[in-house]
C-alpha cells in the first residue's frame, strides 16, 4: 500500500502541474488576444479617422476652388457686356424682352433656329455660348464638377451642378436681361448657400446661411452718406 501512495502523490502533483501550466497557457493566449484584438481595432479606428480627415480636406479644397470659380465670372461680364454693343440694337430688344416669346422673335435675328419652350435664360444662353464666350467658364466649372463628382458626395455634386447653371444665368440677366436680375441673384444666393451647407454638414460642421451677392446691402452702401456731408 505504501508503494503505491508513492507514485499516486507525484503523480497528482504531476497532473496538478500540467493542469496549471494549460490553464496558465490558456488565459496567457487569451490575455494576448484579446490585447490584439484591441490593437486592431485602435488602429483600424485611426485609419478610419484619418480616411475621413483626408476626405474631408480634399473635399474643402475642391469645393472652395468651385466657388471661388463660381463667384469670378468677370471675364465672362466683360465679354457679355462687348457681345451687348455688338449685337446693337438686338441686344437692346433682347434686355427688353418681357416675355419668351417676344425674346424668340427678337432671338430669330441671331438664330433662326431658335425655339420656345425652354425659358428665357436658356435661349440667352445658347444664344451667346454660340459666340464662344462662355467656353473658358464652361470648361472650368465642368473640369472642377467632374472632380467634385469623383470624390464628393452625390448630392454635393448635384448641388454644384445646379450652381453652375444659377451663376451663368446671373451673368446673363446682369448684362443681358435686368428684368430677370432679381430673380437670379435670389437663385444664385440659394443654390451657393445650398452647396456650401451640404459641404459642411458632410465635414461635420454646422450650417451657415449668408448673401454671395447682397443686392439690399449694395444699394445701402451705394446710398449712404458721406461723412461730413
Amino acid at each position: 500500500m505504501s508503494g503505491q501512495s508513492n507514485w499516486v502523490i507525484p503523480a497528482i502533483t504531476a497532473m496538478a502541474s500540467l493542469l496549471g501550466a494549460v490553464v496558465g497557457a490558456v488565459a496567457t493566449y487569451w490575455r494576448s488576444k484579446k490585447a490584439h484584438e484591441r490593437e486592431s481595432k485602435r488602429q483600424e479606428s485611426e485609419r478610419a479617422d484619418e480616411n475621413e480627415r483626408r476626405q474631408s480636406t480634399l473635399l474643402r479644397e475642391a469645393a472652395i476652388r468651385f466657388v471661388t470659380t463660381m463667384t469670378d465670372l468677370s471675364v465672362a461680364s466683360v465679354g457679355l457686356t462687348q457681345i451687348s454693343h455688338e449685337w446693337g440694337d438686338v441686344a437692346d430688344k433682347l434686355a427688353s424682352a418681357r416675355t419668351e416669346q417676344e425674346l424668340v422673335d427678337v432671338a430669330k435675328q441671331l438664330d433662326s433656329t431658335t425655339e420656345p419652350g425652354i425659358g428665357q435664360l436658356n435661349i440667352l444662353f445658347r444664344l451667346v455660348r454660340n459666340t464662344g464666350l462662355f467656353e473658358e467658364d464652361v470648361k472650368k466649372a465642368m473640369s472642377l464638377l467632374t472632380e467634385l463628382r469623383l470624390i464628393a458626395p452625390g448630392d454635393v455634386a448635384d448641388s454644384a451642378q445646379r450652381l453652375i447653371y444659377t451663376g451663368f444665368a446671373h451673368e446673363l440677366a446682369v448684362a443681358m436681361a435686368p428684368n430677370l436680375r432679381h430673380h437670379t441673384i435670389e437663385d444664385f444666393n440659394r443654390e451657393i448657400n445650398d452647396f456650401v451647407n451640404r459641404v459642411r454638414r458632410h465635414m461635420n460642421v454646422e450650417p451657415h446661411t449668408f448673401n454671395v451677392i447682397d443686392e439690399q446691402g449694395l444699394e445701402e452702401l451705394l446710398s449712404f452718406p458721406a461723412a461730413g456731408r
